[in-house]
């Protein structure tokens, strides 16, 4: 297709004609080879595939604390004591915490024999807790109050209490005075122990064998 030239303004001379023809026939050329060139082969632009950045939540568990971060919780006490006897030794005995409240509620806990003689090696049975030999360790007892006893193995009578006449007058006690000031106390009565949870209650000592019948009754041996 031939270009078609417009002229926007009056004809030129003859002599200008020709040199716009000149001009015209050498400008034909370049055009026909840019037609030639736009028309060959597309110019292929290249195209860029957004990159979308995405940002994932990844999901995170709060840790779990062990159990064992946790203190555990202490539900029960324990009541620790010397044994005594009128005698140069202690028989085996069974030690009783028993609930005043309910009798049918009891803590126990077997000693071996002790003292004169005192045998080398001890028979199979009780053994003496880590406080040594004649004492007794009363554990996993529940929050209460309590009389503690002491009942014979030996098929012989007999019960061995704690009362205020050993709180005052025979305690293994440091702190309480040895002799006590004043007049000994005569009262061989029960003396009720109360227990917390997590306490220790020491120096409850099983010492007292002379519980007279008008101290009144005490709780029968638990079966």
């Amino acid at each position: 297709m031939r270009p078609r030239w417009i002229a926007c303004h009056s004809p030129a001379p003859a002599s200008e004609s020709k040199s716009m023809m000149r001009v015209t026939m050498s400008v034909r050329p370049l055009m026909l080879m840019a037609l030639v060139v736009s028309c060959s082969s597309p110019t292929t632009i290249a195209s860029q595939t957004p990159v979308i950045s995405r940002t994932e939540a990844v999901a995170t568990t709060a840790p779990v604390p062990s159990l064992s971060a946790f203190p555990s919780v202490v539900t029960t006490g324990t009541i620790t004591g010397r044994l005594g006897y009128p005698s140069d030794f202690v028989p085996q005995l069974t030690v009783y915490a028993i609930s005043i409240s309910d009798s049918s509620v009891w803590f126990s806990t077997d000693t071996p024999r002790f003292g004169n003689p005192l045998s080398a090696t001890l028979p199979p049975g009780p053994t003496w807790p880590s406080s040594g030999p004649g004492t007794y360790r009363l554990s996993g007892i529940r929050p209460g109050t309590y009389f503690v006893i002491a009942y014979r193995n030996d098929g012989n009578p007999g019960v061995g209490v704690y009362t205020p006449w050993t709180a005052k007058c025979s305690s293994s006690d440091p702190t309480v005075p040895s002799p006590p000031p004043g007049p000994c106390s005569s009262e061989h009565t029960l003396l009720p122990v109360t227990l917390l949870a997590g306490q220790t209650v020491s120096y409850v000592d099983i010492v007292d064998w002379a519980f007279p019948p008008q101290a009144g009754s005490y709780p029968s041996r638990p079966r």
